[in-house]
């Protein structure tokens, strides 16, 4: 990668590129400037027949440097392998059967609990079944949604409601109003262990009154929520109701096999060092990360993926982690 100071940049080959750019690929002035970080009214100055009045040398060395990270871009996309997305394992499939039940039968929806480890194919089950199936709405918890009002909110766009406001007996009723025209609806809160006591009971609220189905997904700290003794009896009314349950802190072997076989691996010694990794906390994640990096040291050597590779892949990323 070059420095502009270092180089001569011609202003009008920028130029020539910058109006080609934009035409080429149907955008706005508007954004290619979000793309370039140049100022709208700038660029599409620079970009005209009578040019910026003001200093062009500082335009054109910034179109110069957004084509340098289009072209890193570019080179990392070639060498970059690509990454399985949703792949079947037996925890993924016990996932989506609990999914399944919990969407409803005759008598309508059902709650149901995972409670697990980080890397054991909580959120990408959730979303796969999201994606696959009507009537699922999956909804990202965070510290910032934990409260009922931020959390229906969060509801109210998964459900395609858009951007609402209101009292929370409002966004309520908004809710159970859209959710009870559909055929056996499924809400999936994922990190779930970020919500309220108050935002747990609301939806609980919700389950009673139109029977909707509810996938409460997150580490450990949800079940020790609903399970614990100190706050067993805040909850007593949510966890009398969830039918099925699931608590795996780590992935299971069978699970990091699948892992090595969406990845064509099927060598001995990748396959153990798969293991390893996922057997630690992070699970098929950290497992995943080691594979994707060790596929472009391979890359670069032009070889297959070996466990050298992710071996070396692994050190990197582990000693990351402990630096930081």
């Amino acid at each position: 990668m070059n420095e502009t100071a270092n180089l001569p940049i011609d202003i009008e080959e920028q130029r020539n590129w910058i109006i080609d750019f934009r035409k080429g690929n149907a955008l706005s002035w508007a954004e290619v400037a979000k793309r370039t970080g140049i100022p709208q009214g700038t660029l599409s100055q620079f970009g005209s027949d009578r040019g910026y009045a003001g200093d062009e040398q500082k335009v054109a060395d910034k179109v110069y440097l957004y084509r340098q990270l289009l072209a890193s871009q570019a080179a990392l996309d070639m060498e970059a392998p690509e990454v399985p997305g949703y792949f079947e394992c037996e925890t993924s499939l016990h996932l989506v059967s609990m999914l399944r039940w919990a969407q409803g039968g005759r008598m309508g929806g059902r709650v149901v609990v995972a409670a697990t480890g980080p890397g054991t194919c909580k959120s990408s089950s959730a979303t796969h079944y999201a994606s696959s199936f009507p009537n699922v709405f999956y909804v990202l918890m965070a510290p910032s949604n934990a409260g009922v009002n931020n959390m229906q909110q969060e509801v109210a766009v998964a459900l395609g409601l858009g951007e609402v406001v209101g009292t929370p007996q409002k966004l309520t009723r908004m809710i159970c109003d859209r959710l009870r025209n559909l055929g056996n609806p499924l809400l999936i809160f994922d990190e779930a262990q970020h919500m309220s006591a108050a935002s747990l009971e609301e939806i609980r609220g919700w389950h009673d009154r139109i029977g909707v189905g509810l996938a409460l997904f997150g580490n450990i700290g949800v079940m020790q929520r609903l399970e614990g003794t100190s706050r067993k009896a805040d909850f007593a009314q949510l966890f009398s109701r969830v039918g099925m349950r699931l608590i795996r802190m780590l992935p299971l072997q069978a699970d990091m096999d699948a892992l090595a076989q969406a990845w064509n691996i099927h060598g001995p010694r990748e396959i153990a060092q798969i293991r390893k990794v996922a057997s630690l906390p992070g699970g098929l994640r950290n497992a995943t990360k080691m594979l994707e990096l060790g596929a472009m040291m391979a890359a670069s050597e032009n070889a297959p993926l070996a466990a050298d590779h992710m071996q070396d892949a692994w050190a990197q990323l582990s000693s990351r982690a402990v630096a930081a």
